[in-house]
């Protein structure tokens, strides 16, 4: 029966002795904690308290009426709670009702305050370095939470974020971060306030604290801001953004970004009220972070990775000025990709459609009118094929429609083309035309269709002349058969020159499809094709090979594209 007693008496006493030794354990830390802070403020600080306890048990430290203050700035804390304390780590902190005061600094009147509901923090690590202070390049904390934060600077402006949430940091590396309900405002100059709905940063690699900050080192996986606005009464301008995602971001990293809902609002002195809107916009597999900073630092930028497509698109652009129409388009997608029966290849697409275009009177907007067109619709389309182990570049179609005015296109055949080494100085800054020396063009061809524009200048003009449609089209078709050619005399001209004029003469008589094609027997170099339009006309025909070709319309051929070069 004694023996049972003992036992009984022990199994009563363990805990008491346990929680004594928490006690006593977490009153020693947390003295000593309070000595490393006493002695990193200095002669000028202090740390105080109206009320402190220790639970017998867990260890935890609860302290009312915390104030800690270094010369003028004075730190105050409703209530803190400490647990699970050790030399250089404290297991779990939460401190609510904080506030933080300062006197103006030298040159600076406004006094400026900062304040906080709650902050929790877990697994906070504070190594001490070789003089006994904490080390803040080596802190880390496992997951910290902020809420209620406010930042006011006197008669300036406030700032304030309504949760702030930080999960794994470690030195030099950020598992996420979440920021909630931010607002800005600066009364400064006029009224500029900022809003974010919620922003968040995850797999980022940053500097560690204390070392020097340089942006280009900053690397992240994802990045997403939503609810952005951004008002200034000085410009009397509103941009808001809907949501942006960043995925990617860094040296040698592939980025792909989407964004909807941008927008800005304002007045210009010159224009008036305006306003523009986009749906959407987005890109992917571009070395974003490397492109801006080989431009911002004049290298040339990256080459694309073979096998690695990238893509662009824009959706639902529209700008209007005092409340009028200016320009809508539907979409524009672009593509760059590579060929896989020759990898080396690229090819490249883009398109532009839903193209709507309200001209405003003093720009042009009334000649159109005069005309009969209220606005241009039309789209666009561009391919091209690059070869870079040839140097050469093709463009096949460029193509460009104005619906019931006329079509344009372009084909291209460009050789001596040369990719730039990345990273290498940039040669565009100093000489423009360096890196169009060696180009040269193969062929070039040039053809448009009219659907209406051509034919509704006719008739303007001949209202206004009082003739007929057809007494001018022949008028300026004996135009183009009488207007003389430098190097020629008329009726001595080679057969080059009367196909030129015949085909211009016939297109003049009957609006339909004209095209003007280029093909010298050897490339000729881009430089050199100003000095050759210097040459007598003869001679410039002959040495490029320039032929014209008149299509009437109904023939079938009208709107196709130009033959291959």
């Amino acid at each position: 029966m004694r023996r049972r007693h003992l036992l009984l008496v022990s199994c009563i006493a363990l805990p008491v002795t346990i929680g004594a030794y928490a006690q006593a354990e977490a009153e020693r830390q947390f003295d000593a904690a309070v000595a490393r802070l006493r002695a990193e403020l200095g002669p000028e600080g202090a740390v105080e308290w109206q009320r402190r306890s220790i639970d017998p048990v867990s260890g935890t430290v609860r302290i009312e009426g915390l104030s800690v203050r270094k010369g003028t700035d004075r730190l105050s804390i409703a209530e803190a709670s400490l647990s699970d304390l050790r030399q250089d780590r404290i297991g779990r902190a939460s401190f609510s009702g904080l506030r933080m005061e300062g006197a103006p600094r030298q040159g600076d009147s406004h006094r400026t305050t900062l304040s906080a509901g709650r902050i929790t923090l877990d697994a906070l690590l504070l190594p001490a370095g070789r003089d006994g202070a904490v080390n803040w390049a080596a802190a880390a904390v496992e997951g910290a939470v902020a809420e209620g934060f406010r930042a006011e600077v006197e008669n300036r402006g406030e700032a304030a974020i309504g949760r702030f949430t930080i999960s794994g940091y470690q030195p030099g590396a950020l598992r996420e971060v979440v920021m909630e309900g931010f607002r800005f405002a600066d009364n400064t100059d006029g009224s500029t306030r900022m809003q974010l709905g919620r922003a968040r940063l995850a797999g980022t690699v940053l500097p560690r604290i204390g070392q020097p900050f340089d942006p280009w080192g900053l690397a992240a996986d994802a990045v997403l801001l939503e609810g952005v606005e951004i008002s200034t009464e000085k410009r009397g301008a509103t941009i808001h953004l809907g949501r942006v995602q960043i995925d990617g971001w860094g040296e040698g990293r592939l980025t792909t970004l989407a964004a909807e809902g941008l927008g800005t609002t304002g007045n210009a002195p010159k224009t008036g009220d305006f306003t523009v809107e986009l749906g959407r916009l987005g890109f992917s597999g571009v070395a974003a972070r490397d492109i801006a900073y080989a431009h911002l630092h004049d290298r040339n930028p990256p080459l694309p990775v073979p096998s690695q497509d990238q893509d662009g698109l824009l959706e639902g652009l529209s700008i209007s000025l005092g409340g009028a129409p200016l320009l809508r388009i539907g979409a524009v997608r672009g593509r760059n990709s590579w060929d896989p029966a020759a990898p080396d290849t690229q090819i490249g697409t883009a398109s532009l459609e839903g193209l709507a275009l309200d001209l405003p009177g003093e720009y042009g907007g009334a000649w159109l009118d005069a005309l009969g067109f209220k606005s241009i619709l039309g789209r666009m389309e561009l391919g091209t094929r690059l070869i870079p182990q040839d140097g050469r570049m093709i463009v096949d179609p460029f193509t460009i429609e104005a619906t019931g005015m006329g079509r344009l296109g372009f084909t291209m055949d460009m050789r001596g083309i040369e990719m730039p080494p990345p990273g290498q100085p940039s040669m565009a800054k100093d000489d423009p035309f360096a890196l169009m020396a060696r180009w040269s063009v193969a062929g070039l061809a040039i053809r448009y269709t009219d659907e209406g524009l051509l034919q509704a200048m006719l008739v303007q003009q001949a209202t206004r002349e009082r003739v007929t449609e057809q007494q001018l089209q022949d008028r300026y078709a004996r135009m183009m058969l009488r207007a003389p050619v430098s190097g020629s005399a008329r009726g001595k001209e080679p057969p080059a020159i009367r196909q030129i004029r015949e085909a211009l003469a016939a297109f003049a008589r009957n609006l339909g499809t004209i095209e003007i094609a280029m093909r010298p027997p050897a490339p000729v170099p881009l430089l050199d094709l100003a000095g050759l339009a210097a040459l007598p006309g003869e001679r410039t025909v002959r040495e490029l090979n320039i032929t014209v070709t008149s299509t009437v319309p109904g023939t079938g051929s009208s709107g196709e594209k130009p033959p291959p070069l």
